[in-house]
């Protein structure tokens, strides 16, 4: 090392180890670029690989409270409350800017809600001031919550503030339809304005869409379309139709509102007094739905479809004799009646005499109208696909009997796609399946049958996909549970 001096061997030395540490310094991950990606992955609706990349990220950085924020906020997403609170706690004890702390209230209180807790939802919405940028959210979120406790007219009052305080396009959009909704049933005209609302683009500048908060906004349900369709129809079925749409909601005391109106109208008092009765089973008042369907039974003693109903009522109340008896005296009035037969199925199933449901079921297609069959033969495929008897022999003829009448049911379709997979028939299977998916893309069932059938073809990767995308259309349902276990039972990713 002649003409090299020790100065210059320390000054060389200590160069190199300033160039080791900027690199270190310059390439050292950055836990805030790994969120912005898991956060793009949580804006498109991919939530699988979000709860992934999120806990990942809060695993690695367990300081980190944006991450665990995030973790928390997936976790309500899937349903998983119990977990999303020991996220949340862990996050506000890291601490969080006051956005941040919006976002998790906000969040907070839906994930109360979820779990019931009504009181506690309350308490986290009202830390939202009016200055944040997710107050309109808030409210919105408040009218929703009114709805779930039967305050209806709270629940729009909360719409129309959650509207003035300003609300993103999307949220606007689901907030009209609410709103159109609720007031179909008491003012028809006024509705309409509320309508085109809900359907048309505002010019007046709106709040930006906030992608972190998207999986929280309510649908646009019940459908804008549905309801304007209902308003111009004959007034005097109008009650009966907007009862049904109101049952089907969820909203009993507004839907047995309108089928007590309904009952005003001879032609169709049986009828609503049925679906009050079924109102009142669906809340689980099956004392006074038994009450009134007696009634009904008393003044059509001759006419089986009340005793049927309130067989299904006696069976709902855990009442097996006095369920038979009615489906007894029903199939003496009309022996040939295939509603009688499936109601008979239903007895047996509660039972546990799968056979003989199975048998009921069959027989109740073999006399079911030609109108009607498709229907028939979805109850009877769905039987034997629930309970695992006689799958091929009897599950796969009736789906495939349900999709030559009903082939734009995507339900038939997923029921032959499961019936096909567990006979043996995976490219069949899959076919269904992709059939099912075309018709109705946001069906979880569907993808998820899509993806074991790619499986049992050996494509595991398309499988994973399919299986990830039946978990993202449906977080907090079975279907994410059963794709994520099947994932797991195939070393999947």
């Amino acid at each position: 090392m002649r003409g090299f001096q020790p100065i210059q061997i320390v000054r060389a030395v200590f160069v190199l180890t300033l160039l080791v540490a900027a690199a270190r310094l310059v390439f050292q991950p950055d836990p805030h670029d790994a969120l912005r990606r898991a956060d793009a992955l949580f804006a498109a609706g991919r939530y699988y690989e979000a709860f992934r990349a999120y806990h990942a990220l809060a695993t690695h950085t367990p300081d980190f409270a944006l991450a665990r924020l995030r973790l928390a906020m997936t976790l309500v997403v899937r349903g998983e409350g119990p977990a999303a609170s020991r996220e949340f706690g862990w996050a506000l004890k890291l601490g969080l800017n006051d956005a941040a702390m919006m976002l998790a209230r906000l969040y907070q209180g839906r994930m109360a809600a979820d779990m019931g807790y009504a009181d506690e939802a309350a308490r986290m919405w009202a830390q939202i001031p009016p200055s944040s940028a997710l107050y309109g959210l808030r409210l919105a979120l408040e009218a929703e919550e009114r709805l779930r406790r039967n305050d209806y007219a709270g629940a729009e009052a909360r719409y129309r503030a959650a509207l003035a305080a300003g609300l993103p396009e999307s949220w606007r959009r689901s907030a009209y339809a609410r709103i159109a909704a609720l007031r179909a049933g008491y003012d028809p005209i006024g509705t309409w304005e509320d309508l085109r609302r809900a359907t048309a683009a505002t010019r007046t500048p709106l709040l930006v869409e906030q992608p972190l908060t998207a999986p929280l906004r309510p649908l646009p349900h019940p459908d804008p379309a549905q309801i304007a369709a209902i308003l111009v129809s004959d007034a005097t079925i109008r009650p009966q139709l907007l009862g049904q749409v109101y049952l089907t909601a969820g909203w009993l005391p507004l839907a047995e509102a309108q089928f007590a109106l309904a009952r005003n109208q001879a032609l169709l008092s049986r009828s609503a007094e049925a679906y009050a009765a079924y109102a009142r089973i669906s809340g689980g008042d099956y004392t006074v739905a038994i009450a009134r369907l007696r009634d009904l039974v008393a003044n059509a003693p001759d006419d089986p479809r009340p005793r049927i109903v309130l067989a299904l009522a006696y069976l709902a109340a855990q009442d097996a004799s006095a369920a038979f008896a009615e489906i007894r005296e029903a199939r003496r009035l009309a022996p040939d009646d295939p509603d009688v037969l499936l109601a008979l199925g239903e007895w047996y199933a509660a039972q546990r005499d799968y056979v003989a449901a199975a048998a009921a079921y069959a027989e109740a297609l073999r006399l079911a109208p030609p109108e009607r069959r498709g229907a028939y033969a979805l109850t009877q495929a769905q039987y034997h696909l629930r309970t695992s008897l006689q799958v091929c022999d009897q599950g796969l003829p009736a789906a495939a009997e349900a999709v030559a009448w009903l082939p734009g049911n995507a339900q038939a379709w997923s029921a032959l796609a499961q019936a096909r997979l567990a006979c043996g028939d995976a490219s069949g299977s899959r076919d269904a399946a992709a059939q099912a998916s075309r018709l109705d893309p946001a069906s979880p069932e569907a993808a998820y049958h899509y993806g074991r059938a790619l499986a049992a073809l050996g494509d595991r990767m398309a499988a994973r996909d399919a299986l990830i995308r039946a978990a993202d259309l449906a977080p907090a349902s079975e279907w994410r549970v059963r794709a994520e276990a099947q994932m797991a039972v195939w070393g999947l990713p």
